[in-house]
């Protein structure tokens, strides 16, 4: 909260614990906020993939959470299934009809969707295609697009406009755009299936944002690990800046500079700050010690 009253940071996302958004937009009422449950992601959700009708189990699905949302009045947009990926191409074409209808019906009920919410790395660019439709919704009914993306402990690396290491199998190339596996993948979605239907200003949102080695084999990895304090020495020995916070501010600040190409792009929600319960399993991703520089860094950068 105090980067909050100090930066007020564009975005801010909340997972469970939401009450607090309250407060975000009572001091920086222009920030947007993300809310999820993680409950979305329980059992009945691959249950219904199998035996119910996507458009059914979406209303299902608002129905159940809807009493949770109207108590949140703080958030502006609403996630859903945490993280889809299937290999399927039937599977596609359920959650997109299920995503599209749930936007819609958000928006009936007042409220605003996020759509999307894809791991980092996925899908493939095959799938795409198939979730379009529920993009199409999201653009038609208010709502938001939301992915996961990874960015290399190397800065710069893994994000090229004419490397062909870097693209992803099947899609075609974009002459001029530097895209990337994990990071800017965002820009396949909008250069190749977004922009030429007319829906290049659906609004875009990171909404988890981390370091660390994530393509096998990959030059980019550093010496890999799984969270950005696992790299904290090591940025400190490549002489990237003196101490791991500041190296991490490094890191991210390249990331917002390339966001900050792209004006369909909102911003990217970092994962993550409050996670001091170990048993979340959280604590070397949690960002407490770098908000300070974070803060100092949106306060010059707006």
């Amino acid at each position: 909260m105090q980067m909050v009253r100090e930066a007020h940071p564009r975005l801010i996302k909340a997972v469970d614990d939401l009450g607090w958004l309250a407060e975000v937009k009572q001091v920086s009422p222009g920030t947007v906020t993300i809310g999820r449950f993680t409950n979305a992601n329980s059992d009945f959700l691959n249950q219904w993939l199998v035996i119910k009708e996507p458009r059914a189990a979406a209303q299902e699905y608002v129905t159940r959470h809807l009493a949770a949302y109207r108590l949140n009045p703080a958030v502006d947009f609403w996630e859903g299934w945490n993280e889809f990926n299937a290999v399927a191409d039937e599977d596609w074409r359920w959650f997109a009809e299920f995503e599209a209808e749930r936007a819609c019906l958000m928006q009936a009920h007042g409220l605003h969707a996020a759509v999307g919410t894809f791991p980092p790395g996925t899908p493939e660019y095959k799938h795409m295609a198939l979730f379009v439709p529920a993009l199409e919704a999201a653009h038609r009914c208010g709502g938001i697009f939301t992915l996961h993306e990874g960015v290399m402990p190397i800065i710069g690396c893994g994000v090229s406009a004419t490397d062909p290491e870097v693209r992803i199998p099947g899609a075609p190339d974009f002459p001029g755009v530097a895209v990337g596996y994990m990071t800017a993948r965002y820009r396949y979605w909008y250069e190749g299936y977004l922009k030429p239907r007319g829906l290049g200003n659906l609004p875009l949102v990171i909404s988890e944002l981390a370091v660390g080695g994530f393509v096998d084999g990959s030059p980019c990895n550093g010496p890999g690990g799984d969270d950005w304090k696992s790299y904290r020495r090591w940025w400190v020995q490549q002489g990237v800046a003196p101490t791991g916070e500041a190296a991490y501010l490094k890191v991210l600040a390249w990331y917002d500079q390339l966001m900050r190409e792209d004006p369909y792009v909102l911003g990217a929600t970092i994962f993550t700050a409050g996670a001091v319960n170990p048993d979340l399993g959280w604590l070397d991703f949690d960002v407490h010690e770098v908000l300070p520089l974070l803060t100092d860094y949106l306060l010059a950068n707006r």
